[in-house]
């Protein structure tokens, strides 16, 4: 840990969030399985009226507390078993979120962060007995219902601590072993509030019952991929720009199966930041993103939108390799794309399962 990048994590904040898909055993627009939306309380200091994915920022006191490793020692979780989760080896780990460790691996730690915001906003603990643990990965999340959750979830959102006295009363770990690393992003340098966030992602084989936190979030929103861009296309929802992106790649799954099969195969690949180098062409904003040929060397640094007299068009057709967000307004939102994703992921229109029968030959 060096001074440097403790001063980086003071501007840019290390957060967690999770997209949740549930198979259904009804199809919706072709898909048999919905992700979960929140929509942000209006009051929310970051992102109000959103619909965002649960998550939330990294409490170094209450998820990197050493505790944690004789609790997991306790339930039977070896060194070798949390040593399973770590990417620490391979070169594409942003700096400082996935590095800046203390007692133990950033891919715990934020894994922790990432299961303890999904409680504290709406009701959902994911997590094993001792007994679940050694029986080995079911292919899913697991996840505990039938204690005082109201009680915990309240606890658990005034102080960040109590979430290990909770996994130590129910005799508990969280279910680190199911969430699967999706991506990560990093804030534009221009956002007034900037976070590191790494998403990851975990399938449930049923829709749980939530219970919101209601400072935190208004309703929960399950739908397939499909119908959350349609609702967001229709003005009915407000999607950020990551949500955005991320629920297109979604598009190209119509499996849930294949979908998780997919994810936890593609995460030992780790993933490259994320961060928005923006262009304004006349009255249309766009954001292009790593492998774009127009992606700045250093994207970390493009603090100022570069002002472009033509129009999106014309700037495109200037690129061989086009990976952008454009915008409009903050309704009409558009992804243009022609290159494979990054570190093996699937691009907004790469169908999967069209990638599945290329593994096959």
């Amino acid at each position: 840990m060096t001074s440097q990048e403790d001063e980086c994590e003071k501007t840019y904040r290390p957060s967690a969030t999770i997209i949740i898909a549930t198979k259904s055993n009804s199809k919706e627009r072709g898909y048999n399985y919905r992700i979960l939306l929140a929509k942000r309380n209006y009051k929310t200091a970051f992102a109000p009226d959103h619909y965002v994915f649960p998550g939330g920022v990294f409490d170094r006191k209450a998820d990197e507390d050493v505790e944690w490793l004789n609790h997991f020692e306790n339930n039977g979780v070896t060194s070798s078993d949390l040593q399973r989760l770590s990417l620490e080896h391979l070169p594409n780990r942003p700096r400082p979120l996935m590095t800046n460790k203390k007692f133990f691996s950033r891919d715990i730690s934020l894994r922790i962060t990432a299961i303890r915001e999904a409680f504290e906003e709406v009701g959902l603990l994911l997590c094993v007995t001792k007994e679940e643990f050694k029986a080995g990965n079911l292919g899913h999340g697991r996840y505990l219902d039938g204690f005082d959750k109201a009680t915990w979830q309240k606890r658990v959102h005034n102080n960040s601590l109590e979430f290990l006295n909770l996994c130590k009363h129910l005799n508990v770990i969280p279910d680190l072993w199911s969430l699967h690393e999706w991506s990560i992003w990093r804030s534009p340098p221009a956002a007034m509030k900037k976070y590191d966030t790494i998403l990851y992602f975990v399938a449930l084989d049923k829709q749980p019952q939530l219970l919101l936190e209601p400072s935190e979030v208004e309703e929960e929103l399950w739908a397939s991929p499909s119908l959350a861009l349609k609702l967001f296309a229709e003005r009915t929802i407000w999607l950020p720009p990551l949500q955005f992106y991320e629920i297109s790649r979604l598009t190209n799954a119509l499996n849930w199966s294949e979908l998780r099969d997919f994810v936890k195969n593609r995460s030992s690949k780790g993933s490259s930041l994320l961060v928005l180098a923006y262009y304004r062409c006349n009255d249309t904003l766009v954001g292009t993103l790593p492998n774009d040929d127009f992606y700045p060397p250093n994207a970390i640094d493009h603090r100022e939108t570069v002002q472009l007299d033509e129009e999106p068009e014309e700037f495109h057709a200037k690129a061989k390799n086009l990976h952008r967000l454009v915008y409009k307004d903050m309704y009409e939102m558009s992804i243009v794309c022609n290159i494979p994703g990054l570190d093996g992921h699937l691009s907004p229109n790469k169908r999967l399962e069209v990638e599945i029968e290329k593994s096959k030959l």
